[in-house]
């Protein structure tokens, strides 16, 4: 009775196939194959899907030939085309994809059927530690589902999802080059896929992979891909989501001004006061984007005349060799303020407002991104 009854858990258990894509990987992937066969599941496929790599890649997946299911090596078009190869070839109930950069930590798989098996759930997912080279590691703990509604709110190299999501709902879209694990994840979101979410850590993310290095290409392709969904949204809720995603464009058009197009802050400005720009100007907000404003003006020979900001422990300092001062400046001031302070303008325009000085204009740096949004 008691080998029958061991016989039938076993055949209770969800099989989960682990998939890997790699190309070129001989520095990590090791680590990457160890902590998905120490995870010492009996019911666990792996299956590893090589680009083709050309160093010492395939030397060490065949080191744990006997500890993986199937390895594809071949041409491929992209990351996410491989990890559809994968996901085409799994035969578990449970499919989760670690790529080579990362690695489970240990207990992981178990964690993970229990929880769909306790829950009715059709994608699990967790925390995470994000490693640097250093090996400092920050965690980041998803809070909130619904901000998957415009942004990665789910860690990727933590998720589980139910091969019949896949099935029904289709694979990663080709169209994104670096944020295609976003838009499967919002669409089965807005498909009412049930998403659970286990408080502990799955997963470990190493820095420097495709997304990091190519950060705001990512965020443009996040973005994108949160408006096109847009349409899901309950029209009760919908204006809080577009505000959210045109401040997140805001950001990206803003950035690519300071790092790329600097002069255009200059002719906003002239546009705004004239050719000549005679009037005083100051910078509220001591921060790296206040930095990077100043230099701009500096190198069109606009000096700004202060800057100022709300963090008292830059009272009294210099930024590009201009003082940073207390707000009650602004009292007194006659001239332009430039407000680049991230997610706060609304709440220092309340702030210059309540100083009752009308000789004050407020620029905003939304204002100045909104005139490359609207190109």
């Amino acid at each position: 009775m008691k080998n029958m009854n061991n016989r039938l858990s076993k055949e209770l258990k969800h099989k989960i196939s682990i998939i890997t894509v790699c190309l070129n990987s001989e520095r990590t992937i090791e680590q990457t194959i160890q902590s998905v066969i120490r995870q010492d599941d009996e019911n666990c496929e792996y299956i590893i899907i090589d680009g083709g790599s050309s160093d010492k890649t395939l030397d060490i997946i065949n080191k744990y030939q006997v500890n993986i299911s199937r390895v594809v090596s071949e041409p491929d078009g992209g990351i996410y085309d491989a990890m559809n190869k994968g996901i085409l070839l799994a035969t578990g109930e449970i499919i989760g994809i670690i790529n080579s950069d990362d690695w489970y930590e240990p207990g992981t798989l178990e964690k993970v059927r229990s929880c769909f098996q306790e829950n009715d759930a059709e994608i699990v997912y967790g925390s995470m530690n994000i490693v640097n080279e250093s090996g400092l590691v920050k965690r980041l703990v998803p809070t909130d589902i619904k901000k998957i509604r415009y942004e990665m709110e789910v860690p990727h190299p933590t998720v589980f999802i139910k091969k019949e999501i896949y099935d029904k709902y289709g694979c990663f879209c080709s169209n994104y080059k670096i944020a295609s694990d976003y838009e499967l994840l919002l669409r089965f979101y807005t498909k009412g896929v049930k998403f659970v979410c286990i408080n502990e850590v799955l997963a470990n993310f190493r820095c420097g992979g495709v997304s990091q290095r190519r950060e705001r290409e990512c965020i443009l392709e996040t973005v994108e891909i949160a408006d096109g969904y847009l349409y899901c949204i309950p029209p009760t809720e919908k204006g809080y989501y577009e505000n959210i995603i045109l401040h997140k464009r805001r950001v990206i058009s803003y950035l690519e001004i300071m790092d790329n197009y600097s002069f255009r802050i200059i002719e906003f400005l002239e546009k705004k006061f004239g050719k000549e720009l005679k009037t005083d100007i100051a910078i509220f907000g001591a921060g790296e984007w206040g930095t990077k404003t100043c230099l701009a003006l500096v190198k069109k020979n606009v000096v700004p005349k202060f800057f100022v900001d709300n963090n008292e422990e830059n009272w009294g300092r210099e930024k590009c060799g201009i003082r940073i001062l207390k707000p009650d400046i602004l009292k007194s001031f006659k001239g332009v303020l430039l407000i680049v302070v991230k997610d706060f303008s609304a709440d220092i325009l309340s702030q210059i407002k309540e100083m009752n000085n009308l000789e004050i204009s407020c620029i905003t740096w939304e204002d100045i991104a909104d005139e490359l949004i609207l190109e």
